[in-house]
């Protein structure tokens, strides 16, 4: 009997032994680009996208988030009476008794207009439907509604506004339809990426938790300025409804933008003599909401206040020429002044604002396992501040309808109203570049057995 321990004893050990070379020591694996990917969706509360995500370019996807996040219709995570089938070498999921059900998961790490589509064939007297609702069922679904064509085909939903959370989304399928494929487009955004994108092979620098982390916590405002900010009153704003001008005050630089019960849209048109990060920021009140659009794309909410002063709208790089921002107010809303600064982006000004916001990510070169995990605590510990930042989506009345207000956290957004034709495209535009795709290398399994765990 002791002989046969000793011989299990013995063959575990090799076995260790065996898998160190292999895998690598935890203690002191580097700690490359797909591992600081995961423990910043960690930090991010997304714990169900990493483990839902097993290759490094789906964890790179879901911070860059810069094409459209497909899924073949068989790769839910549940169903309920719902069939498989292949056709053609495609694979479907069809609804052959009653209404089915198939749930998909969605991380989404920044707030904005998210469009989700779908290929689908059935009756179209019997739409199908969609609930979006964060992980653990807290607030109201988002609901999408599909009218389905009777050959596949694609079915384009409309855009629902989300703040950044673990998601759900259902698709309920009526009898008799099938489903070939579901995804989800995302809005104009700033990418949580290293300089450079994220590589499958590449160690973490420094740099790099600099960079990502204040891409996370989205406080690139934080970071220096890099010359004399642009500002404009309310007065530069050409009002687009209703039909009257901006307050005037005492003097050109308290003209101001206020809206009443009937909301109040209006855009600036400014012309940015260098490319580069800037911050939009805009004083004022922001009343029962604003929501703002730079170049008809990146949007970015307000949430409700009574106190006046200034407010940070959103970074973004911006190419140099003319660029403009729609704003929407609404009930009790002002704006007096708008405030465009160019930031220095320079790594070490990262590291640098980093550290003067409490967290020092240690020497440079790559970092250390302890304060990657450190890193990834700081995140945490922060997030409240962002996520109270967060309030849905601006909703506005028609002109001389009801009150406007802001939608609740989680309740459905109305789509956003129309502000007549927009200007010329402007020169350089805040979409970006299409990232080439990250190979798919499959994370090992003892670094995951070694990573951070909530």
């Amino acid at each position: 009997m002791v002989s046969r321990l000793k011989t299990v004893v013995l063959a575990t050990s090799a076995a260790a032994a065996a898998l160190v070379p292999l895998f690598g020591d935890p203690r002191v694996t580097p700690v490359t680009h797909p591992i600081w990917a995961r423990m910043l969706l960690r930090a991010l509360e997304m714990n169900e996208a990493v483990r839902t995500r097993s290759q490094a370019s789906q964890v790179f996807s879901a911070l860059s988030w810069r094409e459209s996040l497909t899924y073949p219709a068989d790769h839910y995570v549940r169903g309920d009476r719902v069939t498989v089938r292949e056709r053609g070498g495609l694979r479907m999921v069809a609804a052959d008794e009653g209404t089915g059900q198939v749930v998909y998961p969605l991380a989404v790490v920044r707030a904005g207009d998210y469009q989700m589509r779908v290929r689908l064939a059935g009756a179209p007297e019997r739409p199908a439907t969609a609930e979006i609702v964060p992980t653990g069922g807290t607030g109201a679904p988002k609901t999408v509604t599909f009218v389905p064509p009777t050959s596949a085909d694609w079915v384009r939903g409309e855009p629902t506004h989300l703040d950044p959370g673990a998601y759900t989304a259902t698709l309920l399928l009526p009898q008799g339809s099938s489903l070939e494929y579901v995804e989800v487009a995302p809005p104009c955004l700033n990418p949580i990426e290293p300089v450079g994108g994220w590589t499958p092979t590449a160690p973490t620098t420094v740099d790099d938790v600099a960079v990502t982390a204040l891409k996370a916590l989205d406080v690139e405002n934080e970071l220096p300025p890099a010359d004399t900010p642009l500002e404009r009153t309310g007065g530069d704003f050409q009002v687009e409804a209703p039909a009257v001008p901006a307050s005037a005050g005492h003097g050109f630089e308290t003209l101001t933008l206020k809206a009443d019960r009937a909301g109040l849209r209006a855009l600036l048109s400014v012309d940015l003599p260098e490319a580069g990060l800037y911050t939009l920021s805009a004083y004022g009140v922001t009343g029962t909401g604003q929501r703002w659009v730079a170049d008809g794309c990146r949007k970015a909410i307000l949430c409700p206040s009574e106190t006046t002063g200034w407010r940070v709208v959103m970074s973004q790089a911006f190419g140099s020429g003319r660029h403009t921002f729609t704003v929407a107010l609404a009930a009790g809303a002002v704006v007096e002044r708008v405030r465009l600064e160019r930031k220095k982006e320079r790594t070490p000004d990262y590291v640098a604002t980093l550290r003067r916001l409490g967290f020092d990510p240690g020497p440079d070169g790559p970092v250390t396992r302890d304060r990657a995990l450190a890193a990834m605590r700081f995140i945490q510990d922060q997030r409240p501040s962002l996520l109270a930042r967060l309030c849905g989506d601006v909703v506005l009345p028609e002109i001389g309808g009801p009150s406007p207000q802001v939608a609740e956290a989680g309740a459905a957004a109305a789509p956003p109203p129309r502000v007549g034709p927009l200007p010329p495209p402007p020169i350089g535009s805040v979409l970006l570049p299409p990232q080439p795709s990250a190979s798919p290398v499959k994370l090992l399994s003892a670094v995951e057995v070694a990573g951070p765990r909530s």
